[in-house]
């Protein structure tokens, strides 16, 4: 595949998804050029004599202490060494790739006064594959100053990484056996790898593309629960013609990959609200996916460091508190956890035999098999503790630094929560399947298009819920199916021959 070249502009998201799973990138001259021109910008406020927070200073509580140009380069190294305090397991080589690309093209701007040779570095590490170990605790989301740390440290040599094989080795040794030498950086380079949000904005973003990737496939369970509750689709026409704008474009999705349907609604009037409400719920997601999609999409082509250089001086900058990006990580949390609200209920729904009108826990035997009895527990357990993780954690606040820093968004915190709830989804998602199977089954429906695809993918391996089998043995095996499920191409599903992918992601 070709380079990626980044431009210090945009960079949109399927770009960072595909350098983090070890695509190479190129560097734009142009942006190299604007680059230059921050770097003679901050040396010419430092010929003014102009302070320069983190360059002529110390930093948080030390900020009025002074560094001399003589003790600059070992303000450096002590800036790096005191900021390396992460803890706990290394997060993900693609998070901590994803995060380098986002800082780099954030220096690309030409706003951050570094110079030329840390981009060069940073491109360096990403092309030969060496990945700074960065633990997963340690930033509050007002620049993850703690974390990137450990990037800074391999940068000089220092610190451990893992290598183009995965095998993880220190910093020296890699950068010797990749022909790399240690980064010596300039007066704000190592300030500029510190004093930014890359890592938190990184978790948030790879969530983010997972999810939708997935979401037409959830949507196709959802419609294989409907075939096999015998649910309406009337409401879907309703939101098509009359709902908000994300509302209709789930709406038309769900008539076109269900084709003609092949099952009849079993109650009268109406369904409950988790079959029912889905352009609503759907909607609603979609929304909160764009919402955080456009924020993150900001944080990839802008600097969020302090200072800034701009038009030859160095402004002091508060871009290091990621607050927007936070609360729409946050209210996409909470339109996942409605979805997830739906799911369970849907579930629950099609094992009460007084809803759903097939045999109670969707057995083949009543009376004789549990079937989905138990595992409606599961259920349940997944969904409240994707549900806890709603918490808002931007709220939390507790002054650092002698109070001097008394703001953060908390957003690696919010990233680690849509990591575990996505996590927690798959399953859940995986017991829909299984259980809208098994009612397709019992009811006699034969859906077509992407309910009827999912099915016969699920039909050729899975076996039924019906205690011949480990519950927990049958969801692994129906995850694995769902994992590599493509969507099949539109005209399997529309006789327009038009996408439904399209009228999803608008």
């Amino acid at each position: 595949m070709n380079d990626i070249t980044l431009t210090g502009k945009t960079l949109p998201l399927a770009d960072l998804v595909s350098i983090a799973d070890g695509r190479r990138i190129r560097l734009s001259e142009a942006a190299l050029r604007e680059v230059r021109a921050g770097q003679r910008a901050l040396a010419d406020a430092l010929a003014r004599g102009e302070g320069v927070y983190g360059t002529t200073s110390m930093v948080g509580a030390f900020k009025d202490a002074v560094v001399t140009p003589e003790d600059r380069p070992h303000h450096t190294l002590r800036l790096m060494r005191s900021h390396q305090l992460g803890f706990g397991e290394a997060l993900p080589v693609r998070t901590v790739r994803a995060a380098m690309v986002i800082r780099l093209n954030g220096i690309l701007s030409g706003h951050t006064g570094a110079g030329p040779d840390l981009a060069r570095a940073l491109e360096a590490l990403l092309n030969t594959g060496i990945t700074p170990v960065v633990p997963e605790y340690g930033s509050i989301g007002c620049a993850d100053v703690g974390l990137m740390g450990h990037v800074g440290a391999v940068l000089m040599g220092e610190g451990e990484a893992f290598g183009p094989d995965g095998e993880r080795l220190s910093a020296a040794v890699l950068l010797k056996r990749c022909g790399l030498r240690a980064f010596v950086p300039g007066p704000k380079d190592m300030m500029t790898v510190l004093s930014s949000n890359a890592l938190g904005v990184a978790g948030v973003a790879l969530v983010v593309a997972e999810i939708r990737a997935r979401l037409p496939l959830w949507l196709g369970i959802y419609t294989v629960s409907c075939a096999g509750f015998g649910a309406f689709r009337i409401p879907w026409e309703a939101a098509r013609r009359t709902g908000m704008p994300t509302e209709q474009r789930i709406a038309r999705f769900l008539e076109r990959v269900s084709g003609d349907g092949g099952w009849t609604p079993r109650r009268n009037l109406q369904d409950p609200l988790s079959f029912r409400c889905m352009p609503q719920i759907g909607g609603a997601f979609l929304a909160a996916l764009e919402r955080v999609e456009a924020s993150l999409a900001y944080s990839f082509s802008h600097c969020d460091d302090n200072p800034i250089l701009l038009d030859g001086r160095a402004l002091t900058s508060g871009a290091s508190l990621p607050l927007s990006l936070a609360l729409d990580a946050q209210a996409f949390v909470l339109a996942l956890c409605h979805y997830v609200r739906g799911v369970l209920g849907r579930i629950l729904a099609l094992c009460r035999n007084d809803l759903s009108g097939l045999s109670r826990n969707l057995t083949f035997e009543p009376g004789r098999q549990v079937a989905f009895g138990a595992a409606t527990k599961l259920a349940a357990d997944l969904a409240t503790s994707i549900l806890r993780e709603s918490t808002p954690a931007s709220l939390y606040q507790v002054p650092v630094a002698n109070g001097f820093e008394d703001e953060a968004s908390y957003l690696p915190s919010i990233a680690r929560a849509l990591r575990l709830q996505c996590t927690l989804l798959e399953p859940l998602v995986a017991l829909e399947a299984m259980a809208g199977r098994q009612a397709v089954r019992l009811s006699g429906a034969t859906p077509e298009g992407l309910p009827g695809a999912i099915i016969a993918a699920l039909s050729q391996d899975i076996p039924w819920l019906d205690d011949s089998h480990a519950v927990g043995d049958v969801l692994r095996a129906t995850e694995a199916v769902l994992a590599e499920f493509p969507l099949p191409p539109a005209p399997e599903f529309d006789s327009s021959q038009s996408d439904p992918m399209e009228c999803l992601y608008a």
